[in-house]
């Protein structure tokens, strides 16, 4: 049978891990956020110079003062989204380390708690084939 102790600590390191899921969880979400901020700069920058490749012709002369406006406006544009993807870039970083680390804390007591578990068992697993041993000492005797 486990010792209350035992027990005890199994059920701690079960809350253990449990408030590391929910942490892990919430850093997932905000890391998931960041990236999502991230793809889109990305995808607001690729669709302006796309745009800029596809729209930088003119076809008469009436256009022509307009061009150059239009060209120094999407390129403002696009070092704007660089800029704001270089200063995002350090969070990210920071964000998915944060991660990284609170899902290895995370499995840590999940391997704490298994391997507990796997203790509890194999001792339980020697008091029962120890009672069965003395079982068969006794019938033996008689």
């Amino acid at each position: 049978m486990a010792t209350e102790a035992s027990r005890r600590r199994l059920r701690a390191l079960e809350v253990m891990e449990r408030l590391k899921s929910l942490e892990t969880e919430r850093q997932a979400a905000e890391t998931g956020a960041l990236r999502a901020r991230m793809d889109k700069l990305e995808g607001d920058k690729t669709a302006l110079l796309d745009r800029l490749s596809g729209e930088s012709r003119i076809d008469g002369l009436e256009g022509a003062p307009y061009l150059g406006r239009f060209i120094r406006s999407i390129r403002a544009e696009v070092d704007r989204i660089t800029n704001d993807a270089a200063k995002l870039a350090p969070e990210l970083a920071r964000s998915e380390e944060k991660l990284r680390a609170a899902l290895a804390e995370q499995k840590t007591y999940e391997i704490l708690r298994l391997k507990r578990l796997a203790e509890e068992r194999e001792a339980r697993a020697k008091r029962e084939a120890e009672a069965q041993d003395e079982l068969s000492l006794v019938r033996w005797n008689r």
